[in-house]
């Protein structure tokens, strides 16, 4: 499975610069159209997805296949969640460079898994947004009257079917 983002999203999203500068190990500058391609930037998108991948195991609320499967503004959200992700990792590759922002992303980061993992409705999915609803269907009074429980058998002693049911509305 691939990463829900890709490199191309990734410098999107954040300057391509500092995405260049923390890919790169030996601080060399890279050529901005090879960015989007550097193996540490695949390998934090990829290593981004897993992790939500894992959140949403803990959380039960979306499969990957759903989120594989979003579009407009929900897959823009997926995006940008997984680059959140992906930055926070590239900066703990260089933790020396720029702290405070470090220190955002990674918060971010975690709130957006923490959000995933608690089975919060982070994408609107409609199949998902209904599985909270509850239907309540029950028996009427001519329903229940017409099994012959011991209830209406033996009528002295309980109260009518009508006394036991909820009023109907």
């Amino acid at each position: 499975m691939s990463a829900y983002a890709t490199g191309s999203d990734l410098t999107t999203r954040y300057d391509i610069d500092l995405v260049g500068d923390l890919a790169t190990d030996d601080r060399a500058t890279l050529d901005r159209a090879s960015v989007p391609g550097h193996v540490a930037v695949v390998a934090a998108l990829n290593d981004a997805s897993g992790e939500i991948d894992v959140a949403l195991q803990a959380g039960g609320r979306y499969t990957p296949a759903q989120l594989t499967s979003l579009s407009g503004n929900s897959a823009y959200h997926l995006k940008r969640i997984t680059c959140d992700i992906a930055m926070a990792l590239l900066f703990r590759r260089r933790p020396n460079v720029r702290p405070d922002i470090a220190e955002t992303l990674l918060k971010q980061s975690s709130e957006h898994l923490d959000r995933l993992r608690k089975g919060e409705n982070v994408f609107g999915i409609p199949e998902v947004t209904d599985a909270g609803t509850l239907e309540l269907a029950t028996a009427s009074t001519v329903q229940i009257e017409g099994l012959n429980l011991i209830t209406e058998r033996m009528r002295p002693y309980f109260p009518r079917t009508q006394q036991r049911m909820p009023r109907q509305r």
